[in-house]
């Protein structure tokens, strides 16, 4: 795609502010994945998203998406699993964890992906009220225990 010099800078300039504001939250590879989805999503996503900045409703965000999630859920039968990673899942072992806990569950799943460097490796899965957490830190954790223990 080619831009315009104008373009170019609008560019330079959305991208900089939106790392500079992930940077003040500490939740850069986080929002790199949101990022990466949304400009992925669909096009009446994008439609839809350009309305209501235009309309000024931006500051409804949040609640459209709690709407959207309530509505997807009463619709569906979708087992909403929070997953944490050390580092942003691929697309392949996004794939793999989807399959897993489809299995797991019974049922179809939505990933709510967090990343959190301090669990090491590993991964914890929240959904329908149970924790696992398979994290490195947790196992050297639980391994420290175990030792004082002896």
């Amino acid at each position: 795609m080619s831009l315009s010099s104008e373009d170019h800078a609008k560019v330079e300039a959305y991208a900089a502010t939106l790392l500079e504001a992930a940077r003040a939250e500490g939740r850069e590879l986080e929002d790199l994945a949101v990022i990466d989805h949304l400009a992925e999503s669909l096009d009446e996503v994008n439609d839809t998203m350009r309305v209501i900045v235009e309309r000024g409703d931006e500051g409804l965000l949040p609640l459209i998406a709690e709407r959207y999630s309530v509505l997807f859920r009463s619709q569906t039968e979708v087992t909403v699993c929070d997953v944490t990673t050390a580092i942003p899942l691929d697309d392949e072992l996004r794939g793999e964890v989807t399959e897993f806990l489809k299995a797991e569950y019974g049922s179809a799943v939505q990933l709510v992906e967090h990343v959190d460097p301090g669990i090491i490796g590993g991964i914890i899965v929240s959904a329908q009220g149970e924790r696992k957490d398979a994290s490195v830190r947790t196992q050297l954790e639980n391994a420290r225990r175990a030792l004082k223990q002896s």
